[in-house]
């Protein structure tokens, strides 16, 4: 027998009919069959649920734009996995996509709230690095994102019902017919997704792309961006390209007779301490009558100070700021510097330093392996370098020994260095700043208020306290060995240690003109035996650490021709610079305010860097164009570059 569209159903499986029987009851109805909801519709309607949920996290409210760019980049991958699955492998293979991109949203949206930008396949080249980044993931989680797995939590039982007496197969399409309704699927939304793409084509703001394009747009993008040729640059040229492109934005003199504190500190050691996570806000700052960087304070009481120093890294965070001071090339972004470029012979402090007889040594708490460290290392030239194992003692977290043991040992060896007779080059990279900010408790010395008891911000500025206390004892003990006169020192914060919104109220409840965009703005002290205390109000940047130094030190880059996409900043008037990867591109700051791209210029919004306050962008086109140009310049300049 048939049933509605004539489907056939197994007659012996109907009741039998009886005759009727005067008085007799009317027989049940034989229940009404349904059929079940075809896998493609019902896949797909779930999964563009799942990018507007991102959406909502992650940009806010979905736009209609936005809407019809994720249908239709959904729609292309749903049909193109149901023409390459057909029959019973057809469901299957769908709920796997499904399953997938449930698993991929969460991770993205993760990582965009701890990079503040989308990941692409270049990611997979960290994923080794998920382990030890694990405890800083932990703080980002919110129950939000179990939504992401909700219908499949749900499919063993709603399947189970589907599957039940009542419910007949859905209606397939075969043959012809199928291919020719999928193929129209996945060639419409292609084509959608190609045109959404093209139209932002020439967007430098990467969060403005993902924005546009939706999750999946984006990966595509990246993908086409990345199969693009790599600009390269002629290195016979490049020192008088790069030159006449910094000569357009500012002056510097470059004339080692005329040249602020050249040769200063010829023939000093060189120590450089980059502090973790260590932003701005915290200096000088008093909670319940207490100092926080009270060592800083002090620091800054006799030596060049930049408030307005700014970080300057990529994906890799902290060896990006290794890499950022050392090579003064800016970070690419997409990929950790150590990682992608490792394998490059690289123009270097340590390799500037040791034509003049220096030794060139690094202490990081971490593996070298960490990060493909051990392959900066190797590229930019250090001598030796202090892993893991040389730092026994008492760790706080996951990244190492605690700073206490860090200098203590590495005082030790500035010692052996000393009594060589050669002078050196160290650089210290601590981690007890680290988030999650897990300082033992016998350790804290903050008296905190009662609303930040138990925060994020209380623990970060506890953190950054003990990291200040061992600063200062490091000191003490250079001092009392007589280093600390033989030696130029530097001290910088690498990267900004609060990078979600939800901690700006209660920075602000500490410092009332602290903004969100302010997280990049960290501290940047240089010390000269015998100087006098210099605050120094022009903007800075990791980059300009490299010729500030070298200016110090008695080394002329421009008569070594040396590549310097930063500037000497003891010599150089007002100029802009980038702020990468964590801020769209095109984001600058120049001495008075930070710009932050739209679409582009023409919709950017401008900011004063004391307060924050809105600014008028009028004026600040010829910065924009400059630093795009200087980024682009940087970036042919490093995919230039030999490998070893």
């Amino acid at each position: 027998m048939t049933i509605d569209d004539g489907t056939r159903v197994d007659a012996a499986a109907a009741p039998a009919e009886q005759p009727e029987q005067a008085g007799s009851p009317e027989p049940a109805p034989w229940p009404r069959l349904r059929r079940r909801p075809r896998p493609v519709p019902l896949v797909l309607l779930l999964i563009v649920a799942k990018l507007e949920l991102f959406r909502l996290l992650a940009f806010g409210v979905p736009g209609p734009v936005g809407i019809v760019a994720d249908v239709a980049a959904a729609a292309a991958l749903v049909g193109l996995i149901a023409l390459l699955a057909p029959g019973p492998a057809m469901s299957p293979a769908l709920w796997s996509l499904n399953a997938a991109l449930s698993v991929f949203l969460v991770v993205a949206y993760l990582y965009f709230s701890y990079y503040q930008t989308l990941p692409t396949f270049t990611a997979l080249h960290e994923a080794d690095q998920a382990a030890d980044l694990s405890e800083s993931i932990a703080v980002l989680l919110t129950w939000w994102l179990l939504l992401f797995f909700v219908d499949l939590l749900l499919a063993p039982v709603v399947g189970w019902f589907l599957h039940g007496p009542r419910w007949l197969p859905p209606h397939g399409h075969r043959g012809w017919a199928r291919v020719q309704r999928l193929g129209a699927m996945v060639v419409i939304g292609a084509l959608v997704t190609t045109v959404v793409i093209r139209s932002g084509s020439d967007v430098r703001n990467e969060q403005y792309r993902a924005e546009e394009f939706g999750v999946l747009g984006y990966e595509a993008d990246a993908l086409v961006r990345a199969l693009q040729p790599t600009p390269r640059l002629d290195l016979a040229t490049a020192y008088d390209q790069v030159s006449e492109l910094q000569a357009s934005d500012h002056t510097t003199i470059t004339d080692p007779t005329e040249a602020v504190g050249f040769g200063d500190a010829v023939g000093k050691n060189l120590i450089m301490v980059q502090l973790e996570s260590l932003q701005e806000w915290v200096i000088g700052l008093e909670v319940e009558g207490q100092e926080v960087t009270p060592t800083l304070n002090e620091l800054i009481g006799d030596s060049y100070y930049f408030p307005h120093h700014f970080q300057q890294v990529g994906k890799g965070n902290t060896v990006d700021a290794e890499w950022a001071t050392n090579t003064s090339i800016y970070p690419i972004g997409d990929v950790a510097m150590s990682t992608g470029y490792g394998d490059r012979d690289i123009p270097s402090l340590p390799k500037l330093l040791r034509e003049r007889g220096y030794v060139s040594e690094t202490f990081n708490v971490n593996w070298a392996s960490f990060w493909d460290h051990d392959k900066l290392f190797e590229a930019v030239g250090f001598d030796r370098w202090h892993e893991k194992d040389y730092f026994p003692g008492e760790n706080f977290n996951v990244w190492g020994a605690s700073d206490d043991v860090l200098y203590g040992r590495s005082l030790h060896r500035l010692l052996e260095l000393r009594r060589s007779g050669a002078p050196f080059y160290v650089q210290l990279v601590t981690a007890s700043g680290h988030g999650p900010y897990e300082v033992p408790s016998e350790l804290n010395e903050l008296r905190l208020p009662a609303d930040l008891e138990g925060t994020l911000v209380g623990a970060f500025l506890q953190a950054q306290n003990y990291a200040d206390r061992a600063l200062g004892l490091f000191i003490d003990n250079l001092k009392t060995a007589g280093l600390w006169e033989e030696s130029l020192f530097v001290a910088y914060g690498d990267h900004a240690g609060l990078n979600t919104e939800d901690t700006v109220e209660d920075v602000q409840s500490l410092d009332p003109d602290y903004t969100f965009l302010r997280r990049f703005n960290t501290p940047l002290v240089i010390h000269v035996p015998g100087q006098e205390a210099s605050v120094e109000d022009k903007v800075a940047g990791e980059l300009d650490i490299l010729p500030t130094v070298a200016n110090l030190l008695g080394i002329s880059l421009a008569e070594e021709r040396f590549v310097a996409f930063g500037v000497d900043l003891l010599n150089t008037d007002r100029h802009a610079m980038s702020v990468p990867y964590h801020a769209p591109t095109g984001t600058f700051v120049n001495d008075e305010l930070m710009f932050v791209p739209g679409r582009g210029f023409g919709d950017g919004e401008a900011f004063a860097i004391d307060d924050g306050d809105r600014r008028s962008i009028d004026g600040l086109r010829t910065d924009y164009d400059y630093v795009l140009d200087l980024i682009d310049l940087s970036r042919a300049y490093v995919e230039s570059l030999p490998k070893r």
